[in-house]
């Protein structure tokens, strides 16, 4: 698939097939996120993937609790149309019934000497774009997440799955697109550089 092809065919899916993403694939999408840039080299990364049934049962109990969290700023948001809060929040507390899901980590509590904290968030927005960008490549369809951070569940997320690590930076869901076709593309919003 032409680089492209990629850029501009990627969606965020938020309803997934049960069908299972193999390792070998899940492996080469995590592959492409780790040869990101990062700030002075720091790699400042953790990644950890979920696809037991267990460990997602247990996601999806946290998840649930996200959802609720998130449902008074969301029925603010979104005053006007109560069933993009509805689908919304069932995705949250479903993830769409996504076989995989990525979560991903700053890698210790406190870069500080060497980086800024937002450097770190950088860094670590960038690898999860290649990863994103690598899953379609893949055949395999995402959705990035950032509720639990609306909800103030990174620690919570940490302490279960990454202990020892820094906070959550973000959520990915991967699975196979249950939709016969691709969601439309969201329009671009105008104005948004200059060239000088």
């Amino acid at each position: 698939m032409e680089f492209k092809d990629v850029v501009y065919g990627r969606r965020s899916v938020r309803q997934f097939k049960d069908t299972p993403v193999d390792d070998k694939i899940l492996k080469k999408i995590v592959d492409a996120a780790l040869w990101a840039p990062s700030g002075v080299n720091l790699q400042p990364w953790y990644y950890v993937v979920i696809r037991t049934p267990e460990k997602m049962t247990r996601l999806k109990e946290m998840m649930s609790v996200v959802s609720d969290r998130d449902k008074p700023h969301l029925e603010e948001r979104f005053l006007a149309h109560p069933e993009v809060v509805k689908t919304t929040l069932s995705f949250i507390s479903t993830l769409g019934g996504a076989p995989a899901v990525v979560l991903a980590f700053r890698d210790k509590p406190d870069y500080t000497w060497a980086l800024l904290d937002e450097g770190v968030v950088q860094s670590v927005a960038a690898s999860m774009e290649n990863l994103v960008l690598s899953a379609y490549d893949h055949g395999v369809s995402s959705c990035w997440m950032t509720a639990a951070n609306q909800a103030h569940m990174t620690k919570d997320l940490r302490d279960e799955f990454a202990p020892g690590h820094g906070e959550l930076v973000g959520i990915i869901a991967l699975g196979y697109n249950a939709a016969e076709e691709a969601p439309k593309a969201p329009k671009r919003k105008a104005d948004k550089f200059v060239l000088i």
